[in-house]
């Protein structure tokens, strides 16, 4: 026959629960890093009050218990009232974000207060969590702070880029007037001494005029390409839907005419495969083309079958256009160099050039969103690929 006072029984395991569950709560209650204060739903008394709270505040735990909480004096700025009270057994729950609460040195301490009514064992109580936010509050307001002082200096930025690029402005101004209208008359008339003079010229003297005249044209198409490279940080980009391939094929009609003398008697095969549309400024990305192909004719001048392919492949970054050849390439060791100002890999008296044309190709790229990049060999050519920015206006006009 079985013991009815067991303690392997229901009843006493039962109240071994609760007697566990009462353990745990009084350790979270004990040990919690927020206050709390417990109070009689129906009084407003309060019954009990955790070792968080009474250090926070630096009242004693007997000056909490028995205590209605409308009338302590620390929680002066909770509309405390019994109406109140009334009010939050009704609804069950209370908060306040942004509480003040004054400790008994008179310091005041910005809290959150969250009350809530639940039942135990049948008795409505309420629970009162008090959660310390200074930091909190002095770590925002510290950041207002520096969001002030940084919107400030974006704002003195701001101003002196807007100067800076007045001052570009007016620098562009003169070099597109002031510097090309001297350098056209010394071009011009260094034509004009050959042309008229020439034939009484000894030999020496002509090859100086043509040396003057040449540089003169090599100077002019510096200043050109400058006056582009500056412009590209300040203009406004014109995104519309852009024929790709219809855009290479102007760009090389752009070539035939210019480059007539370096494609004359030469065998250049230039395959341009299907192209498939983008997003961007025309006018910027024709000036892409030209150059990525200009260097390509240029740089397989010395290939009896010079080929120059252009086309797209597909990869996780989106499509990336590209322009090869089978130039004489060139050493991967200086790749960084190759979208610099004036940065050449290959002197002027073997290759013309300003050395500015990929630093173009490269800002216009960048403007759009995004990278260029190249892969070469000495001797076995070269690839310039670029991607570009997918932003753009939602319903664009189709242009080429």
């Amino acid at each position: 026959m079985k013991d009815s006072g067991s303690d392997s029984s229901p009843l006493a395991g039962v109240q071994a629960a609760l007697v566990a569950s009462e353990l745990r709560y009084r350790r979270l209650f004990e040990t919690a890093q927020d206050g709390i204060l417990i109070l009689d739903a129906e009084t407003g008394m309060v019954d009990d009050v955790n070792p968080f709270l009474v250090k926070l505040l630096g009242f004693s735990r007997e000056e909490f218990l028995g205590k209605a909480i409308w009338d302590l004096g620390f929680f002066k700025d909770v509309v405390a009232n019994e109406a109140n009270f009334a009010e939050l057994r009704e609804k069950g729950y209370i908060r306040y974000e942004d509480l003040p609460m004054e400790t008994r040195d008179g310091r005041r301490v910005a809290v959150e207060f969250v009350s809530n009514v639940y039942l135990v064992n049948g008795v409505r109580v309420i629970q009162c969590n008090v959660r310390d936010v200074s930091a909190r509050r002095r770590a925002e307001e510290e950041l207002r702070k520096l969001h002030g002082e940084l919107e400030e200096r974006v704002g003195l930025r701001t101003a002196e880029l807007a100067a800076a690029n007045d001052e570009l402005e007016a620098f562009t101004y003169s070099v597109s007037h002031d510097l090309r209208a001297p350098l056209r008359a010394v071009i011009g008339l260094s034509q004009a001494v050959l042309d008229d003079y020439g034939a009484g010229l000894p030999e020496g003297g002509q090859v100086y005029l043509r040396l003057i005249r040449d540089e003169g044209r090599r100077m002019g198409r510096l200043i050109d390409d400058l006056l582009i490279f500056s412009r590209l940080g300040t203009a406004t980009l014109r995104r519309k839907v852009v024929d790709t391939r219809l855009l290479v094929q102007k760009a090389l009609g752009d070539l035939r005419g210019d480059l007539r003398g370096e494609l004359e008697g030469r065998a250049v095969e230039v395959r341009v495969a299907e192209l498939p549309e983008c997003m961007g400024d025309a006018a910027l990305l024709r000036q892409v083309w030209v150059n990525l192909l200009s260097n390509a004719l240029k740089y397989t001048r010395r290939r009896e079958g010079a080929l120059v392919e252009v086309g797209c492949e597909v990869r996780a970054e989106g499509t990336v256009f590209f322009v090869r050849d089978n130039g004489v390439g060139f050493d991967m060791r200086y790749v960084e160099k190759l979208f610099g100002v004036f940065h050449r890999l290959h002197g002027a008296e073997e290759y013309e050039g300003t050395g500015v044309g990929l630093a173009i190709v490269q800002r216009t790229i960048h403007r759009h969103g995004g990278r260029v990049w190249a892969e070469a060999a000495v001797d076995r050519g070269a690839t310039f690929f670029f991607t570009l920015g997918t932003e753009g206006p939602s319903i664009a006009e189709r242009e080429v």
